[in-house]
């Protein structure tokens, strides 16, 4: 039985087969010319693109599949070879290919043939190889792509591939008949010395275009390339976006609004690898940066004001910056220091006839203060982000808005079901509480708030208010004092260990941990790495930035005395 796909049936091969061997014939033939022969033979270690080049873009036209080989027309500089496809040139990159000794195929056909009619695929259309009896797939025919027709005989169209004979079934194609004339004995190729590729390549801006960061769910425009204005290429396989480096990251410029050129026209060229763990937000909408390599400045980028952007260096008045390759100003007038993601620390809430005796207590606050300080953060447009964000971000591996803060609430308290949630659910906030748990799996469903009195929140506040709320460890019961002094800090280790395991138990997803009333020490934690928490919070107060001690996170407190320009100041992504 022979295998394959799209239904094809023993007649169609064996029609084929006899097709293949009268080729085969027909090559002996002395007035026939000599099939296309090369000295070097690749074969493909896994499934690699083929590109058109003759635009001046790269044109994903098909792919080779892994473990077959190609015969090469030229060794195509540093990283391209270039082969025969469809009366022209193709090129595919060598890394994903390795030389051998001679080709595995036998199905080779004339490199001359007059071409009249078209295929064209109307998805991905595998071509295949039939001279062992099973129908072997060694290629793909990009969708809308044309290629030319070699011959056909019954729902099989034959095409010459590299100078091998393949077959791509009808059900995947259309025919256009008399539209193009191309003889294939000259392949047309566009006369270029190299390729756009990891080593060599820049873009150069059709219009002004959107520079995007894809590491977060949600994408970031990072910053907006001037038209006419070019950048260095990373990588360029994508089929719609060029990669461009950005400090020690990447920005994505969507193809179809740039072109390609070989040589830079700028002389700014910079190395991004250079650049500091120190970061600038610009705060004026004339955010442009400029290159400085000639006698006037000339801008070609424009920077978000809600972005941080890495620092080269500082020279006089000027903030120096890389991107794609190409050194930046921007003067200092338009520009502060970044200081980090905040991060903001509330316990207890009541409104102001409520307080008694939490009145100047530090770790309670009125519901009118807060309501205040969340409405001014949406008005800002602050975005409050999760754990996993801002500990991706302590990594490097993400950047994160300007205006970003996490919301944290210590000691799973009742106040929090009374007077913050609603608030945080009215703007759209996003929040962590961090729970001592054995006081919530002891609090009771349903019960009524006392303001005289610190509640838990239970099990089933915790489930109608998790469209807010993450939680996570405070602890399952180590929450206490003993002479000013933590008894975390007092029990032996493995009672600490076995304690912030137990507290897992309600919370099994915790990821995260607050030091019961800021205190700890080399073995605290050593204690929470090793009971599986990933970060961990303090009370030390301060902005967290990429490459600080993730078990060390800095907050920041606001309580009845903080007033609210002092809230400002503090949640202010830079210091004025």
């Amino acid at each position: 039985m022979i295998e394959g796909k799209d239904n094809i049936n023993f007649f169609e091969v064996n029609i084929v087969k006899r097709i293949l061997l009268l080729l085969l014939f027909m090559m002996l033939l002395p007035f026939a010319e000599k099939a296309f022969a090369s000295n070097t033979v690749i074969q493909v270690n896994k499934e690699v693109n083929v590109y058109d080049n003759r635009s001046g873009s790269l044109v994903q036209v098909g792919t080779l599949s892994a473990g077959q080989t190609f015969e090469v027309t030229k060794d195509y500089g540093l990283n391209w070879w270039q082969i025969r496809w469809g009366g022209y040139y193709g090129y595919v990159e060598k890394k994903s290919t390795k030389v051998v000794s001679a080709k595995t195929y036998k199905n080779t056909v004339p490199a001359v043939t007059k071409i009249t009619d078209y295929i064209v695929p109307t998805k991905v259309a595998p071509i295949y190889d039939n001279t062992d009896i099973k129908l072997v797939q060694f290629a793909t025919l990009s969708k809308g792509i044309p290629f030319p027709i070699y011959n056909k005989m019954g729902n099989w169209y034959g095409i010459a591939v590299d100078g091998r004979l393949g077959y791509v079934h009808s059900n995947n194609v259309v025919e256009e008949k008399g539209k193009h004339t191309t003889n294939t004995t000259k392949p047309v190729e566009k006369p270029t010395t190299t390729l756009p590729s990891k080593k060599n390549g820049y873009i150069e801006a059709l219009e002004n275009v959107t520079l995007t960061d894809f590491r977060r769910e949600k994408a970031m425009a990072i910053a907006t390339l001037l038209k006419g204005q070019q950048l260095e290429v990373v990588d360029s396989m994508d089929p719609t976006y060029v990669k461009v480096r950005w400090g020690k990251s990447y920005v994505y410029a969507e193809k179809s609004k740039v072109k390609f050129v070989n040589t830079p026209a700028y002389k700014n060229v910079g190395k991004d690898s250079t650049m500091k763990n120190q970061y600038f937000i610009p705060t004026s909408p004339n955010s442009e940066l400029y290159d400085n390599s000639a006698k006037t400045l000339k801008p070609f980028a424009k920077l978000d004001t809600n972005r941080r952007y890495p620092i080269l260096k500082k020279e006089g008045a000027w903030y120096v910056t890389v991107l794609g390759g190409r050194v930046g100003y921007i003067h200092s007038s338009k520009v502060a220091m970044d200081r980090g993601v905040p991060v903001l620390m509330y316990h207890h809430f009541l409104k102001e006839r409520e307080l008694g005796r939490f009145k100047n207590v530090s770790t309670t606050m009125t519901d009118v203060q807060f309501a205040k300080e969340m409405q001014y953060l949406k008005s800002k447009n602050y975005e409050t982000i999760t754990d996993d964000e801002l500990l991706r971000f302590m990594r490097n591996e993400i950047t994160l808005p300007a205006y970003s803060i996490v919301l944290t609430f210590d000691d799973g308290l009742l106040s929090t079901r009374e007077y913050a949630y609603p608030v945080l659910k009215k703007n759209g906030f996003k929040a962590t509480q961090f729970l001592i748990t054995y006081r919530n799996e002891s609090a009771k469903d349903g019960q009524i708030f006392n303001h005289n009195d610190l509640q838990a929140i239970s099990r089933k506040d915790m489930t109608n208010m998790q469209d807010v709320f993450a939680y996570e460890s405070h602890t399952y019961n180590l929450h206490t004092l003993v002479q000013n002094k933590g008894k975390m800090l007092l029990i032996p280790y493995h009672e600490v260990v076995k304690d912030l395991q137990r507290s897992k138990t309600m919370i099994p997803k915790a990821k995260s941990f607050a030091y019961p009333f800021g205190q700890y020490n080399a073995n605290t934690i050593k204690a929470v790495k090793e009971s599986g928490f990933v970060m961990a919070y303090s009370t030390k107060h301060g902005y967290n930035n990429p490459y600080d001690d993730i078990y060390q996170i800095k907050r920041l407190a606001s309580n009845q005395k903080t007033t609210f320009a002092q809230f400002q100041k503090m949640v202010l992504p830079y210091a004025k």
